[in-house]
C-alpha cells in the first residue's frame, strides 16, 4: 500500500509503543488512526503480539465464512496479527463512528494482498469481522461490555435507553418525589437506601439555607444534571482527605483545612515573592507620612477621634503583620487591597484601588491621614507637593501591581480564603464600619440579621454535606424510577460498567458486603490500572469467607474482560470527562492479577490516544482536556518503563516504525525468524524523530516527546496557507497566560500548524463590522439601519444577509473609502460559491430564527442542524393549539388560539365576531365549521370534530397537516421537520398514556415548562444549502466559507449563566449558594466565591479553545461578524471610521481584538490602527481595556497591518451600502405571490377512490381475555392505544412483605413455572391402568413418565432445570425451602381428583384413559362484519376507502393439562385442566390448611368437581374466558376429525396446587362463557376494523380503575 502520509504521520503508525497524538485542526488524524488500525490487523511483529497471547478467538460464521471458504482464508487461531475483535477503536460520536469504520473497510479493502503474503480470503474475513468489532462510541462501548452480565450488576436491569424527552422529565419528577417525602420510611419506599433519615434532615436544612423549596429544587436539579462531576468532586475530596491522614465520605463533615489547601495551592509559587514586592512599595508609601507623623496622621486622629482608620491598619499589616503559610499570606495580601479601596468598589469587575492616590474615605473607616495638603499644618508647600507627588507614584506602582495577572489571582484566593475562614484580625476596623461581617452558624434565626453578613466555614461545610447528602438520595430515587420504567441512562451505563470493572465497590452488592471490603473497593487510587484495591481486599477476604466466591467471580469477569482486547484507538481524546479515562485505564491493566512485579510496564494492551487540547469544548458534558494532559504524560511513563524492561528485535527506541512492508520484502507468513532479524534491515522504514514535516529541525524537548510516544501532528491539510499563518500567530495570543485569570491545568497552549496547502490561493478575511455613522451622508436606505434603536444581532444578522447574498450571486462589495469620502467599488469576484460551501458558526441557538428569516428573505436557501426549543418553533405552536382543542373540545381559549392559526385563518374581526355571538360549546370544531364559508376548511373541521372519541389524535394531527394551510404558511423544510419531529413526540407520548389527547397535552405543557431542557428542534441539514451551526455542532467539519457571528457577544454572560442554577460543580469542589432570606442581598460564602472563580476560569479557558475550532474550520473564507458597538462617527478632517472600542474581557471578540493588535504588535508594525496608544514594540502588551479606533476600510485592504507573512487583505464592511441588496421579499409578498401561482394553475380532476373488501388478521393473547372481557377500558390502551398495563401495574406494585420468607423461595412466577414442569415431567397416565380407550388417542396421550410425582428426586431435576442448587448457607436454605414446599404441592396433586384420575381411578361416572401435557394449540375465530367500513379526508373531501369484512383473531398458546375420560355407556370425553399455584407460597401451611391460605380451605369431598368455598369459585370465574378458549380450541381440534371418532368437551376445571383439588364449571356457565367470549371478539374484531368510528369505553369509576389495576398486579 502507498500512503502519501508526512512524517508526523508515519509516527503515529508506529505498534510498537503506546502513542498520544496532538493532532491539530486539519491535519489528518482519521487517516493515520484508520491505518493504523489496519496495520494492527496485518502487522505480526508489533509490541501487543510480542508481549501478549491472543484474545479468545470465536470461529467465523454468517456471511464471511461464505465469502470467504476455511480453505481460502487462515484459520482464526493462526491468524499473525490482530483481529478487529481485539483492538477498540472509541470515537466521540457516531456519526464519527460510521466514518471510521467506513475508512477503515476502505483501507483494509485496498490491502496488497501479495506483499503482506496473504489471500484475498484473509481480507474478506477481515472486513467480515469489522462488523461486529469494537469501533463505536465510548457510551456504545460500555453498553455492549456490561450487556453480558447484568444479572449480576443490577437487580432489575433496565431494557431500553430513556428517550432524551423523558430524560429531564424524568429528573423533575424525582425532585418532586424528594420533596413529598415526610419520613424516613416514605425515603424508604422512594428509593433512598443509605441513610433514609439523614436524607430527609438535610433536604429541609437546605430548603431552609438555601432560601426555600422553589430554590432547593433548583439546586437538586442542577447536580442531577452534573452527576458525573458531582461523583468526581467526591472522588477528589476523598482523595484529598486520604492525602492527610483523613478518613472522609459524604456521610462526614469536610475539613476546613481541606478547602483551605485548594485554595492556597495556586498560590504556591508566587505568593511570597508577590508580597514582598508589594510589602516593599507600602513601606515605602507609609514611609512618606510617617516622616511627618504628627501632621498628617496624630492631627488627622485628633480631628476625628479615633485612631482605627485605614492608614494604621495598613501599618499593623505591613510591619507587624508575617503569616508563614500560604493561606496567611494570601489573607493578608486581601486585607491589603481591603485597606486600599472602598467595598463598592471591591464588589465591581474593575476594583480601583487607592483612587487618586489616596486611601478611600468609604464604608465609615475613615484614611486615618490628611488627603488635603490644606489641612496639613507644619511641613512646608514644597515637602506636601513631593510627599503628594511621591505618594501618586508609589500608588500607582502597587495599583499595577494589583491589577496584574497575579494580583488578580492573590485578590480571587484571598477574598475566598478570608470569607471561607478568617484568620487575621482587622484591629483598626471600626466597630460602626459597614465593612464588619456578622457569621452566620448553623443555626439561624427566623429573621434576618442586620449588617454584613458572612457564611461561617462550619455553615458551609455542613451545606455542602447536606448537598452530596440529598444528591445522593435523589439519585437513588432517580433510579429506581428508572428502573420502575424500565429505562436507563448513559450515567446508568457508566455506573454499571464502574461496577464491572471494580473502579468500585459494585452498588448491587455495597449494602451487602462488609464495610471495610466496601471501602478497600472505593479506594481505586489515582492510577486506575492498577489493582492494589483488589489485592488488599483479598488480604481481609479470610475475615469474610461468605463472600469469598462472589467476588473472586467478579475479579474473574474482569480478567476475562481485559484478555479481550489487545489494542485501543480513541478518537477525540481531549473530550474525554475523568470517569471515562477510569472505566478505560481499568481495561489497560494487567490480565494477571497474580504477578508481583510490572514484567513489562503496568499496561498490557497497545493504546493510542488521539485529540487535541486546544479543540477540548465539551465540559458541559464534563469533560476536562486535563483527562488528556495527564494521559499524555501516562504513556511517556509507560513507554519509558516499556524501553527498560524489554526488547524487541524489529524497534529502534531512538526511532519511529512504519509497519507496513517494504515492497520486495516479506515480513508475514515466511523469511527470516525473529531472532535473525537484524536491527536496521530494510523490512520496513525506520522514521526519524528529530525533524519536522518541512525538514526543520525540532527542539531536545519535542524530540524526547516524540521517542516516548507524544506525536504532534502539525500540518494542516484544509486552510489557505496566509490564512493558517495568520490564526497561528494570532492563536499564540490567545493561549498566553497574560489572558489567566487562574493558573491550572485546563489551560491550553498554542501549536503553529504548517501550511500543506501552498500552491492554492490565497485566503480571504473579512469583518462585517455594522454600524450606525451619526455624521454621514450616506445613510444606507436599509429599514433595519433606519431604526433609531436597533438590536444589534439584527444588525449583525442583515449584514450576514447582505454579505452571503453579494458572495453567492458573484456581485461585487463596495468599502469606506475616506479619501474620496464615498464607498468605492472593488472587482467583481472570480471564484464561485455555493450556498452548500457556507457555514455560519454561532454561539447560542436563541437567535437562529430571526436570521434564517432574514437567509430566506434575499432568497438564500438554508437549514440549521438545531433551531432551539422545539415547542417555541412557531408551527409547533400552532400545533399545540390544535393539540390543546382536540384535548379540550369545550375549551374557548383552545379554540380562539386555533383560529388564529393559518389552520383557520380567521381574521382578528372574524374571531371576535364569532365568540361574541357564541360563547360556549360542547365542540367547538363543529360550531367554528358551521361558521366558516371556507369550504374545505369546513369540511376538515366537521372531519377532525367527528374523531375525537378514541385514540384519534394523531390521526387528526396527520389529517390537519396533510389538508390545511399550516405547511403554506410555514413552507420551509426546517418548519416541515419540526412538524415531523413533533408529531413523533406526540406518538411517543401517547404510548406511554394510551393515547389520550388530554394526557398528552398535559406531558406536552411539562415539557414547555422545561425550558431549554426540553426537546430540541433538530433537522437534517438539506443538500445545497447555507449551514447554521453551533460551534459545538462544527467541531470536526471544515467549509470553504466560515462565518462566525456574534462574536462580540460569545461569552460575555458565561458567569451569570453557570450560576443561575445557585449551585456551582466543578471537579474539584460543590458549592450551593447559601441564602436564608430572600429579603436580604445574599451573605458573602467563601466556599461559593472559590468555586466561581474556578468555575470562571476553566469556562474562560474553554471559550478561547471554542475561539480557536471556529476559526479552523475555515478552508479559503474567513468572515467574522460583530463589533463591542454599533455607533461610530466619521473623523470630519480624515474621513476615517471612529468608534470606541471596548470588548468584553469574557467574549470571543476581545480575543479577535486582542489577536489584531498582537498581529500588529509582534511584526513590528508601528502606525498599525490594532495597537492601543501606549504600546511599545518588544514590551509585553498588557490589558486591552478601552480604545478609540480610527480605521480606512479601503486601505486596510489593501494592507491588513498585521504582517508582510500574515494575510495581506482584511475587507471590513460596516453598512449595507457596502452591499448590492436586492430587496427582501416580505411574508405578505411571498404569500400573495403563492396565491397567484395557485390562482393561475390548472385544477387537477379528481380520481374516483374505489372501495376495496379486504380481511383483517388479529393475533391475541388467551392470557389477557378475562380482564378484556370483565373491562373494555383494559383492551382499548393495550391493543388500540399501544400502551402496555404493565408499567402501570409495575409502578402500582405492592411492596413485597419484609420477611424472611421473601429471600427462602423463588418469585411467585418462577415457582409456578417449577410446578408446571414437575407435572409434566412426573404426572402418571391413566393408560397404563386403563389400556383400551373407548376412542383412539395419539400415542402422545399415551406416554408414561420416568419420574413419580411425589419423589424428592424428581422435584431436585426440575430444580436443577431452573438453576436452583445446592451453595454456600444463603442458598442452601432457600434450597431446602423450595425443595420442601415443592414437595408437599407434589403430595397434595397427588392426592386430588386429578391425581387419582392419573392413577386409573374413576370418579363422578368418569374414567381416564390418557392425558397430555402442555397441548399446543392455534385457535382461529372468525368474525364477520357488515358495516365496516374505514374513512379518509383527502383535498378536504371525506371519502371510503375500504370496506372490512371479516376479521380472523388469532390464538396460539398451550394447554396445561387435557384429560381423556370414558363414560360408563361407552362415550368419550376431553376436559381441559389448567393448573394455578396461587397461595403456594406465602402463608401456606401444609400440616393445618384451615390456619393456611384461603385455597387451601374447602368443604366437604376432596375429590368433589365443583367450588365448596368462595375462594375456590372466585378463582375458577377469574379464568373462566380463558378456559373456555381453551375448550374452543379443543372443539376445533375434535371437529377436523371423522364424526365417529370426535370426542365431546366437558366444561374446563382448574387444578387448585393449593388443595390438590380440581374444580370445573357447569355446562350453563361453560355456555354463558361461550356466548360472552364470542361477544367480545367480535367486538375487539370492530375495534380493529374501525378505531376511528368506534366508541371507547365511557369513564371508568375510581372504584373500578383500582379494581382494574388491583387485577392487573395478581
Amino acid at each position: 500500500m502507498n500512503f502519501e502520509l508526512n512524517e508526523s504521520q508515519l509516527m503515529g503508525l508506529d505498534l510498537d509503543k503506546h502513542i498520544a497524538i496532538d493532532a491539530g485542526a486539519g491535519t489528518g488524524k482519521t487517516t493515520v488512526m484508520a491505518e493504523r488500525y489496519v496495520q494492527h490487523l496485518l502487522a505480526k511483529y508489533q509490541r501487543a503480539k510480542e508481549l501478549l497471547p491472543n484474545g479468545p478467538r470465536v470461529p467465523l460464521q454468517g456471511h464471511g465464512s461464505l465469502r470467504a471458504p476455511a480453505r481460502e482464508r487462515t484459520d482464526l487461531v493462526e491468524w499473525k496479527g490482530l483481529l478487529p475483535s481485539e483492538v477498540v477503536a472509541i470515537t466521540f460520536t457516531r456519526k464519527a463512528a460510521a466514518e471510521l469504520r467506513s475508512r477503515i473497510r476502505s483501507t483494509l479493502s485496498k490491502t496488497d494482498t501479495n506483499l503482506h503474503s496473504i489471500s484475498h480470503g484473509d481480507v474478506e474475513m477481515l472486513l467480515t469481522s469489522l462488523e461486529d468489532a469494537p469501533i463505536s462510541t465510548i457510551d456504545a462501548f460500555l453498553a455492549k461490555l456490561v450487556t453480558p452480565y447484568l444479572d449480576i450488576l443490577s437487580a432489575q436491569p433496565a431494557g431500553q435507553q430513556i428517550s432524551e424527552v423523558r430524560s429531564p422529565m424524568l429528573i423533575s419528577e424525582t425532585i418532586n418525589s424528594a420533596w413529598r417525602i415526610r419520613t424516613n420510611i416514605d425515603a424508604e419506599e422512594a428509593g433512598v437506601r443509605g441513610d433514609p433519615y439523614g436524607f430527609v434532615e438535610s433536604r429541609n436544612n437546605l430548603a431552609i439555607l438555601l432560601g426555600g423549596q422553589s430554590n432547593a429544587e433548583t439546586v437538586l436539579s442542577g447536580l442531577l444534571n452534573t452527576s458525573l462531576f458531582v461523583e468526581e468532586t467526591k472522588r477528589s475530596l476523598r482523595e484529598k482527605s486520604k492525602s492527610k491522614g483523613i478518613s472522609w465520605d459524604d456521610s462526614k463533615l469536610l475539613e476546613p483545612d481541606i478547602i483551605l489547601d485548594m485554595i492556597g495551592e495556586p498560590a504556591a509559587e508566587f505568593i511570597e515573592p508577590f508580597n514582598k514586592q508589594i510589602r516593599e512599595l507600602l513601606n515605602q508609601y507609609l514611609d512618606l507620612y510617617m516622616e511627618y507623623y504628627s501632621s498628617y496622621v496624630l492631627d488627622c486622629e485628633a480631628g476625628i477621634g479615633t485612631d482605627k482608620t485605614r492608614f494604621n491598619q495598613l501599618v499593623e499589616l505591613v510591619r507587624n503583620t508575617m503569616p508563614e503559610d500560604n493561606i496567611g499570606k494570601l489573607q493578608w495580601c486581601w486585607l491589603v487591597v481591603v485597606c486600599c479601596t472602598s467595598q463598592s468598589s471591591l464588589d465591581s469587575d474593575k476594583p480601583s484601588h487607592l483612587p487618586r492616590g489616596k486611601l478611600p474615605n468609604a464604608d465609615n473607616w475613615h484614611p486615618g491621614i490628611h488627603t488635603n495638603k490644606g489641612n496639613v499644618v507644619g511641613p512646608s508647600a514644597q515637602q506636601k507637593n513631593a510627599v503628594t507627588a511621591q505618594s501618586t507614584i508609589l500608588a500607582n506602582q502597587i495599583k499595577e501591581l494589583l491589577n496584574s495577572n497575579y494580583g488578580r489571582l492573590a485578590k480571587i484566593l484571598g477574598r475566598s480564603s478570608y470569607t471561607f475562614d478568617p484568620r487575621i484580625d482587622l484591629a483598626y476596623l471600626p466597630n460602626d464600619s459597614t465593612l464588619n461581617y456578622l457569621d452566620l452558624g448553623v443555626e439561624l434565626s427566623p429573621s434576618p440579621p442586620l449588617g454584613r453578613l458572612r457564611i461561617s466555614k462550619e455553615l458551609q461545610l455542613q451545606v455542602l454535606k447536606d448537598l452530596l447528602k440529598v444528591h445522593r438520595g435523589c439519585q437513588e430515587i432517580l433510579t429506581l424510577r428508572k428502573m420502575q420504567e424500565g429505562v436507563h441512562d448513559f450515567d446508568d451505563i457508566q455506573r454499571l460498567a464502574a461496577d464491572l470493572l471494580l473502579a468500585r465497590c459494585p452498588d448491587i452488592i455495597r449494602y451487602e458486603y462488609p464495610t471495610e471490603m466496601v471501602e478497600l473497593l472505593d479506594d481505586l487510587g489515582d492510577e486506575p490500572w492498577r489493582d492494589g484495591h483488589i489485592a488488599r481486599v483479598r488480604a481481609v477476604l479470610p475475615k469474610y469467607p461468605n463472600w469469598a466466591e462472589d467476588f473472586e467471580r467478579r475479579v474473574t469477569i474482569l480478567q476475562t474482560i481485559r484478555q479481550q482486547y489487545l489494542a485501543f484507538i480513541i478518537d477525540e481524546y481531549q473530550d474525554t470527562n475523568p470517569a471515562h479515562f477510569r472505566l478505560l485505564a481499568r481495561l489497560w491493566g494487567s490480565r494477571d492479577f497474580d504477578k508481583t512485579s510490572d514484567y513489562h510496564g503496568p499496561w498490557d494492551p497497545t493504546v493510542c490516544v488521539v485529540g487535541d487540547m486546544k479543540q477540548s469544548i465539551y465540559r458541559f458534558r464534563q469533560a476536562e482536556v486535563t483527562v488528556m494532559r495527564r494521559t499524555v504524560e501516562y504513556i511517556k511513563q509507560m513507554n519509558a518503563i516499556e524501553f527498560a524492561n524489554t526488547e524487541f528485535e524489529f524497534r529502534d527506541t531512538s526511532k519511529a516504525r512504519d509497519p507496513r512492508p517494504v515492497l520486495g520484502q516479506d515480513s508475514f507468513k515466511s523469511g527470516p525468524g525473529l531472532n535473525d532479524l537484524p536491527k536496521g534491515s530494510r523490512k520496513w522504514r525506520h522514521v526519524e524523530i528529530y525533524a519536522d514535516d518541512n525538514g526543520q529541525f525540532v527542539s531536545e524537548e519535542r524530540k524526547e516527546s516524540r521517542r516516548l510516544g507524544h506525536i504532534d501532528l502539525t500540518s494542516n491539510h484544509r486552510t489557505a496557507h496566509d490564512l493558517l499563518r495568520t490564526l497561528n500567530q494570532m492563536f499564540i495570543d490567545v493561549f498566553d497566560q497574560r489572558h489567566q485569570s487562574l493558573p491550572g491545568d485546563w489551560h491550553a497552549e498554542a501549536q503553529s500548524l504548517i501550511a500543506n496547502k501552498k500552491d492554492t490561493p490565497n485566503g480571504k478575511l473579512e469583518w462585517l463590522m455594522p454600524m450606525k455613522l451619526a455624521n454621514s451622508s450616506s445613510q444606507p436606505g436599509n429599514k433595519l439601519f433606519s431604526d433609531p434603536n436597533p438590536k444589534t444581532i439584527h444588525l449583525e444578522h442583515e449584514m450576514i444577509a447582505l454579505r452571503l447574498q453579494n458572495l453567492i450571486q458573484g456581485k461585487a462589495c463596495k468599502l469606506w473609502n475616506p479619501a474620496k469620502r464615498e464607498y468605492t467599488i472593488l472587482e467583481k469576484p472570480t471564484d464561485l460559491v455555493e450556498p452548500s460551501d457556507v457555514t455560519i458558526l454561532v454561539h447560542t441557538r436563541k437567535h437562529i430564527a430571526d436570521l434564517i428569516q432574514r437567509l430566506n428573505s434575499r432568497g438564500i436557501p438554508v437549514v440549521s442542524d438545531r433551531q432551539g426549543r422545539l415547542l417555541g418553533q412557531p408551527i409547533v405552536k400552532n400545533l399545540m393549539s390544535a393539540l390543546d382543542l382536540i384535548a379540550h373540545p369545550q375549551s374557548k381559549f383552545a379554540a380562539a388560539s386555533l383560529a388564529k392559526t393559518p389552520i383557520m385563518g380567521f381574521s382578528d374581526k372574524e374571531i371576535h365576531r364569532f365568540f361574541s355571538i357564541k360563547s360556549e360549546s360542547n365542540n367547538w370544531w363543529h360550531d367554528m365549521a358551521d361558521w366558516t364559508n371556507n369550504k374545505p376548511t369546513k369540511n376538515l373541521l366537521n372531519h377532525c370534530g367527528s374523531q375525537l372519541i378514541g385514540t384519534n389524535v394523531h390521526q387528526i394531527l396527520n389529517e390537519i397537516l396533510d389538508n390545511s394551510d399550516l405547511l403554506y404558511a410555514y413552507p420551509d423544510d426546517s418548519s416541515r421537520q419540526n412538524a415531523e419531529l413533533w408529531c413523533n413526540l406526540v406518538h411517543d407520548i401517547g404510548k406511554e398514556c394510551g393515547h389520550n389527547p388530554a394526557e398528552i397535552y398535559a406531558q406536552m405543557q411539562i415539557l414547555d415548562n422545561l425550558g431549554r431542557k426540553g426537546p430540541q428542534a433538530t433537522t437534517i441539514p438539506s443538500s445545497g444549502a447555507v449551514k447554521i451551526m453551533t460551534v459545538h455542532g462544527a467541531k470536526g467539519l471544515e467549509s470553504k466559507v466560515i462565518v462566525v457571528s456574534g462574536i462580540f457577544q460569545a461569552g460575555q454572560y458565561d458567569s451569570s449563566i453557570t450560576a443561575k442554577d445557585n449551585v456551582l460543580v466543578t471537579p474539584e469542589i460543590i458549592s450551593g449558594r447559601i441564602n436564608p432570606w430572600a429579603s436580604i442581598e445574599r451573605p458573602d460564602d467563601g466556599l461559593w466565591q472559590f468555586a466561581k472563580s474556578i468555575d470562571g476560569a476553566q469556562s474562560q479557558a474553554e471559550r478561547r479553545r471554542e475561539f480557536y475550532v471556529a476559526l479552523t474550520r475555515v478552508e479559503n473564507h474567513l468572515i467574522i461578524v460583530g463589533n463591542s458597538t454599533n455607533s461610530g462617527t466619521l473623523c470630519e478632517a480624515t474621513g476615517m471610521l471612529q468608534f470606541t472600542s471596548k470588548p468584553s474581557e469574557k467574549t470571543m471578540g476581545h480575543m479577535w481584538m486582542e489577536g489584531l493588535r498582537y498581529l500588529a504588535h509582534s511584526n513590528q508594525i508601528i502606525d498599525s490602527p490594532w495597537l492601543n496608544q501606549g504600546d511599545i514594540i518588544d514590551q509585553p502588551l498588557d490589558n486591552y481595556g478601552k480604545k478609540q479606533l480610527a480605521i480606512d476600510p479601503f486601505s486596510l485592504y489593501f494592507n491588513a497591518q498585521i504582517g508582510s507573512d500574515n494575510i495581506r487583505s482584511i475587507a471590513i464592511f460596516d453598512s449595507p451600502n457596502c452591499f448590492i441588496d436586492d430587496e427582501p421579499t416580505d411574508a405578505i409578498t411571498r404569500w400573495a405571490t403563492m396565491e397567484g401561482i395557485l390562482d393561475d394553475g390548472k385544477i387537477m380532476p379528481t380520481k374516483p377512490h374505489k372501495n376495496n373488501s379486504v380481511n383483517h388478521i388479529l393475533r391475541l393473547g388467551a392470557n389477557t381475555l378475562d380482564t378484556s372481557v370483565k373491562c373494555r377500558h383494559n383492551h382499548w390502551p393495550n391493543n388500540l392505544g399501544e400502551w402496555n398495563n404493565a408499567r402501570l401495574s409495575k409502578l402500582l406494585e405492592h411492596p413485597k412483605p419484609k420477611s424472611v420468607q421473601t429471600s427462602d423461595y423463588p418469585s411467585p412466577v418462577e415457582f409456578g413455572l417449577m410446578m408446571h414442569r414437575l407435572v409434566e415431567i412426573s404426572l402418571d397416565n391413566p393408560s397404563k391402568f386403563n389400556p383400551h380407550p373407548v376412542l383412539p388417542l395419539p400415542s402422545s396421550w399415551l406416554n408414561q413418565p420416568d419420574n413419580k410425582l411425589t419423589d424428592v428426586a424428581s422435584v431436585e431435576l426440575v430444580m436443577g432445570e431452573f438453576g436452583i442448587t445446592k451453595g454456600d448457607t444463603t442458598s442452601s436454605k432457600s434450597y431446602n425451602y423450595t425443595r420442601k414446599r415443592m414437595h408437599e404441592i407434589a403430595q397434595l396433586i397427588d392426592r386430588g381428583l386429578t391425581g387419582i384420575y392419573a392413577a386409573g381411578a374413576s370418579k363422578h361416572l368418569r374414567t381416564a384413559e390418557g392425558l397430555r401435557t402442555e397441548l399446543p394449540f392455534l385457535y382461529n375465530h372468525e368474525a364477520k362484519l357488515d358495516k365496516s367500513s374505514r374513512k379518509i379526508l383527502s383535498d378536504c373531501e371525506i371519502y371510503d376507502i375500504t370496506k372490512v369484512s371479516n376479521v380472523s383473531i388469532m390464538f396460539e398458546g398451550r394447554a396445561d393439562l387435557v384429560m381423556a375420560y370414558s363414560s360408563p355407556d361407552g362415550h368419550g370425553y376431553l376436559q381441559v385442566v389448567d393448573m394455578k399455584t396461587t397461595g403456594c407460597l406465602f402463608g401456606f401451611n401444609y400440616e393445618n390448611p384451615n390456619q393456611g391460605t384461603p385455597l387451601q380451605q374447602f368443604s366437604g369431598d376432596l375429590h368433589g368437581h365443583y367450588p365448596s368455598t368462595e375462594a375456590e369459585a372466585e378463582i375458577l370465574q377469574k379464568y373462566q374466558y380463558q378456559l373456555t378458549l381453551y375448550s374452543s380450541a379443543l372443539e376445533a381440534i375434535e371437529a377436523e376429525k371423522p364424526a365417529a371418532q370426535r370426542r365431546s368437551i366437558l366444561p374446563p376445571a382448574l387444578l387448585i396446587a393449593a388443595s390438590g383439588r380440581t374444580v370445573e364449571m357447569t355446562e350453563g356457565e361453560y355456555e354463558q362463557c361461550k356466548t360472552e367470549l364470542t361477544e367480545q371478539l367480535t367486538w375487539i374484531a370492530e375495534l380493529a376494523a374501525q378505531p376511528s368510528d368506534l366508541t371507547d369505553s365511557s369513564r371508568m369509576s375510581f372504584e373500578h380503575a383500582m379494581s382494574c389495576w388491583n387485577s392487573e398486579i395478581a
